[in-house]
C-alpha cells in the first residue's frame, strides 16, 4: 500500500503559540505514527524580539487513510480549534 503524507505548512505570529505547538503536536504525530521526513522553521525576529514564524514539515505516514484519520482525529481538531489555528495552517494530503 502506498504511504501517505501531509505536507503542511504553519504560520503562527505568537512565539508563546508557535512554541507550544511544536512542543505539542510533533510528539503527537509520532504517536499516531506520523514520521517527519523534511522541516523547515523560518523565525520572524530581531535581537529584541520573537513575533513567532513559520514551520513547514513533510509527514509520512503509513497510508493516506492514516494520514487523513490523523488530521480528523478530534485531539487534533480540538486542539487546532482551541489555539484559534484552524486558519494559520496550511495542509495536502497525498498518497
Amino acid at each position: 500500500m502506498p504511504k501517505g503524507y501531509w505536507l503542511k505548512q504553519a504560520k503562527i505570529s505568537n512565539s508563546d503559540v508557535f512554541i507550544e505547538y511544536v512542543k505539542t503536536v510533533v510528539p503527537w504525530l509520532r504517536s499516531v505514527g506520523g514520521t517527519i521526513i523534511a522541516k523547515d522553521v523560518n523565525q520572524n525576529s530581531d535581537f529584541n524580539q520573537w513575533d513567532g514564524g513559520q514551520l513547514g514539515l513533510i509527514i509520512e505516514f503509513d497510508s493516506k487513510d492514516a494520514a487523513q484519520k490523523a488530521f480528523e482525529s478530534p485531539d487534533f481538531q480540538e486542539y487546532i480549534k482551541g489555539k484559534g489555528l484552524q486558519s494559520d495552517l496550511c495542509l495536502s494530503i497525498i498518497g
